[in-house]
């Protein structure tokens, strides 16, 4: 380990170790900014709400594999979304059996509260970093970047 207390880098960590300590502390980080970014619904019912934002207008099929879960299982947290008016359902203009899920301007609301909450709260704690603590955290964001794509 390196001397200095504020940034304790292995040299050469053993993948899985390392694995290891990212997946805890990508767990706590997550959990952490769910907390912090406060939108009033459920995780499933953010995140669903998010992919319509980014997908839609999406149907509800779209919307469940998009969050890797079966379509009924989808149902309620659509009707979640509908009650609280973040989402509308629009008919398809040539095939009457489907179903568009469009976010609202109340949804766009809610998701962009979120946000700014969320990204106020980092850029507090950023700022309380070292301008060597915020170099690291700037090449780690790049490094996390990648291992999310994947091997896409």
């Amino acid at each position: 380990m390196k001397s200095d207390p504020t940034i304790a880098v292995a040299d050469h960590a053993e993948p899985a170790a390392l694995a290891a300590r990212l997946r805890v502390a990508g767990w706590r980080f997550a959990r952490r900014m769910r907390q912090e970014s406060d939108p009033g619904i459920t995780p499933t019912v953010h995140a669903a709400l998010h992919q319509v934002e980014t997908h839609g207008p999406i149907t509800a099929g779209q919307l469940a594999a998009h969050e890797h879960v079966q379509k009924p299982s989808m149902t309620r947290t659509i009707q979640a979304l509908l009650d609280r008016e973040l989402i509308e359902r629009l008919p398809d203009p040539l095939d009457g059996r489907v179903r568009w899920l469009s976010i609202t301007p109340a949804g766009r609301k809610l998701l962009q509260r979120s946000r700014r909450r969320t990204e106020e709260f980092l850029a507090r704690r950023v700022k309380k970093l070292t301008a060597d603590e915020r170099d690291v955290l700037e090449r780690a964001a790049t490094l996390l970047e990648r291992l999310a794509e994947g091997d896409r």
